[in-house]
This record gives C-alpha cells, structure tokens and sequence, in this order.
C-alpha cells in the first residue's frame, strides 16, 4: 500500500476523534475581526428583541392588568369553593372567615356552584348553632317555618320579603334557639348583604350568625325579631302613639349613632327595616349600606325608598350620613299618620314617581300628624333639615327634649301589675282569648284619650308577664 493510501486512512479516524475539527478548520480560514463583528451584530439583536418584550408588557393598559387579577381572584375563589364540594364543610370561624366565604362566593361563577350536593357555609354562633360532623342540615339540623305575623294573621304560609330575599323564621333542632333566616338567591347575592351586620356589632343593630349555601340560596341567619316591624304594627293597628313612636326612636337613633361613628350610611331607614322584640328595636336590611372613605359619598345609583329619601340623595351629587337622620324623620310622620309622606298629599295614581316632589317641595312637614306634641314636632324639624350640614345628628336628637318627656307630659300607661290588682281592665279579659289580630281590639278606655288599635302597654312592661311578642305555636316545631 503507498504512503497516500495511508494519509487517506487515517483522515476518517482524525475526524471521528476531534469533533471539532470543522470548526478549527474554518476559524483558520477566517479574520478575527469579521468574528467578533458577528458576535457584537448578534448580541445587538438579542438586546433589541429583550427591550421589545419589556416594552409589550408595559404597554398592557391598566385594565387589562386588572382584569387579569380579577380573573385569577375568580379561578382561586373558583378552586376553593370546588374543594369544598362533597365534604360538608361548614365550619365555625370567624368573622374574618365568613367574609372570606361570601367573598368567594358572590366572586365564583354561577356554574362551578351549581353542582353541590352538601351545604357549605360559616356559623359565627357557637353557642346555640350545633355543626355535626361538618353539616348543617337544612330542614334536619335546623328547621325553617313561614314566619307568622304577630299583630294579624294575613292566611297561611305568610312569608315576608326582604330586599331580594324572604325571610324564615329557623329553629335549631338541638339547642331550640330561634332566628330568623333570610334566603337570597344566590345571582341576587351581594358580599355587602352580610359584610357590615358581620363586622360591626351593637345592641340595635340585627345580630348575624351565620351564613350557608344551599340549593342556589345564601341562608343568612341572624336574631329574630319576633315582635315584627314597626310596618306590620302600622298596618294592623294604625298609627302609633307618641310614647311608642319615642321608644322607637330612640332605639334607632342609638343604633345609628353606632354606624355613622363608624361613617356608615344606611341608606334604607324605614319602617320595615325596624324589627321590634321584647326590650329592644333593631335596624335590619343592610344591602345598600356604604362605608365613607371621606366626608362626602358619591353614588353611582339611586339609593333607598322613594318617600323616604333626602332631597339631596334624590339629586346624586353627593351625600353623607346625615341622610339616614332624614330618612328618619320621615318614618316618625308614618308612624304618627300610618301613611308614609307626600302619599296622602300626592296618591301613587297620580303621580306615579316622588323623586320630582321631593327635590321641589321638601321636606313634608305638611304631613305631620296634628297631635303632634311641640317637642316632637321641633325634633322632625331639626331632622327634616333641607340643608344637611344644618340637619341634627344622631347624637344630638338623642338628647332631644322629645326624647325625654317630663312624667307628667307622658300619656298615662297601664303596667300589667296595676292591671292585675283591678280586674275590670281590658287586657285581663283578653288574656284568655289571645287572637292573631288587634287591629278592632280595643285595649284601652274610650275616656283615656289614646288610639285605638294602637298596642298601648309598652313591650318592656309586659316582659317577663305576659307573652305578647308570640312566635308559632309549639306544635310547629315537633
């Protein structure tokens, strides 16, 4: 074999052991310069094309950034409540934990709720709500009934309606502790429906226990009042008498001294957000409740009831908690007259929106009731205040004259123990007879210059006597 032969041989075995030899070959055949000018170009380029991304993702409008918060919010809210399905999960917890649980709630889409074959929920009532084995069970571990009325009974399976709800009345099975449950279907649900009776507590205010989710329904549980609203005392006995409508008032007033410490606005102060119990009266119904993060709330919508609205909510410019003093003011003219404002004056048929009466010709004072003392009637003046920053606050209605009648300006008021030692009054003879309605009764002396119609004993006298404030029979629970 030549000497060629062999350095053909061999090329294939120098190849195969220095994988580089291509590359040496051509770095050999190339100026150093044009390499290093290639590198700058290629490293230029990648820059350019790392500063083009940077600038797509700050061109990302604001919106966009938050939607795609919101979006992953809603796949976590999504994720959490799908967890929970088929394991029972309500739990006792705080009130930190049930806002949580609304939020995730009225957060998630409809469809990943539809599904749920268990109640899931949280209970704040550790006391007089029992949780088996991670349940409560609608209709097995708590009991719902038609609530019935106190003052009349308007026919069988009565069920009063809330803002986008009705309401039961609940009795725990285990501990018999009676609440009232409202259920809201869960398209209509708002985190703001529980938020504020679950964050702020006060003596006036409609303690929340808890909430479930159940068959497309929020149940929020809460205290009953079983005495019912101040609305169903007006429409079954007629107007109220002065000493009640200042018992009432004060209750409110309290109660919304408490919130707008707080720069809360209610935005719904009437009569049938005015639950009545034995010793007290508590504001309900807080779904258009706001909290001020300023002196001045700006709506985005019309809040409220029409006839008991401020002229300066009808405008919706701006407004703050003064407007919940006004609204209040109208209530005590529905409680004197039992018709709210401006409808004796201007009949719905007629005039078929009161937002243009309002703005023109308030506040009612027309509308008060003739019989009204001179100290309740300055007090509807200072709290009917067209000019807000010169309307009264809580506080200092609270301190009103009105509010505290000298005893010999106040009607005389049969206590049940005087009653018990003249045995020709009203009241006795009733006892034995205790009907649904008091609307004909009459439960005072023609002589004694009080409506009729009007529950005259007030409820803190009868407390611990007589049974006044009923709820369902026995026989209903079992």
């Amino acid at each position: 074999m030549s000497s060629g032969s062999r350095i053909c041989n061999k090329i294939p075995k120098m190849e195969y052991k220095n994988e580089n030899i291509g590359i040496e070959l051509l770095l050999a055949h190339m100026n150093i310069e044009d390499i290093i000018q290639a590198v700058d170009k290629f490293c230029s380029e990648g820059e350019e094309e790392e500063e083009s991304e940077t600038s797509f993702e700050d061109s990302l409008s604001q919106e966009d950034m938050d939607e795609n918060e919101e979006v992953t919010d809603i796949q976590k809210s999504h994720a959490s409540l799908t967890h929970t399905k088929g394991h029972g999960k309500v739990r006792y917890g705080s009130v930190t934990d049930l806002l949580s649980f609304v939020n995730l709630v009225s957060n998630a889409p409809a469809n990943s709720l539809s599904d749920l074959d268990e109640e899931i929920g949280v209970l704040l009532n550790k006391t007089n709500m029992v949780i088996k084995e991670g349940r409560y069970r609608i209709n097995s571990d708590v009991l719902l009934f038609p609530w019935k009325l106190t003052y009349r009974n308007p026919g069988p399976g009565h069920v009063p309606k809330g803002s986008f709800g009705k309401v039961h009345l609940a009795q725990d099975t285990e501990t018999r502790k009676r609440m009232a449950c409202k259920l809201i279907p869960l398209q209509n649900f708002r985190a703001a429906d529980v938020e504020f009776q679950a964050r702020f507590c006060h003596e006036n205010i409609a303690e929340l226990y808890g909430v479930l989710l159940w068959e497309q329904n929020l149940h929020l549980f809460m205290e009953a009042g079983e005495g019912g609203s101040v609305l169903e005392k007006l429409e079954s006995c007629g107007p109220m008498r002065e000493f009640e409508i200042i018992w009432v008032t004060q209750q409110v007033l309290r109660g919304l001294e408490y919130l707008h410490s707080h720069k809360i606005i209610h935005h719904d102060i009437k009569p049938s957000n005015i639950v009545l119990m034995s010793a007290k009266a508590v504001l309900v119904d807080f779904g258009l409740t706001v909290q001020m993060t300023g002196d001045v709330y700006i709506p985005r919508d019309l809040r409220g009831t029409e006839m008991y609205m401020s002229p300066e909510l009808v405008l919706c410019r701006g407004h703050n908690t003064k407007t919940d003093i006004y609204s209040l003011g109208t209530t005590i003219i529905h409680m004197q007259t039992g018709s709210p404002p401006w409808v004796r004056r201007y009949p719905r048929t007629a005039y078929p929106s009161y937002l243009y009466i309002i703005h023109k010709q308030a506040p009612p004072l027309e509308d008060i009731s003739e019989d009204c003392s001179p100290a309740m009637r300055g007090l509807l003046e200072r709290a009917l205040e067209r000019v807000p920053s010169r309307r009264s606050t809580a506080t200092e209605l609270l301190n009103e004259e009105a509010l505290h009648p000298h005893r010999e300006d106040q009607p005389r008021c049969w206590s049940l123990d005087s009653a018990l030692g003249e045995g020709t009054h009203p009241l006795l003879r009733q006892q034995s007879q205790v009907t649904d309605s008091t609307t004909d009764s009459t439960l005072y002396t023609e002589d004694s210059g009080k409506r009729k119609g009007s529950l005259y004993v007030d409820l803190g006298a009868l407390a611990g006597y007589y049974n006044f404030v009923r709820g369902p029979p026995t026989t209903e629970y079992g």
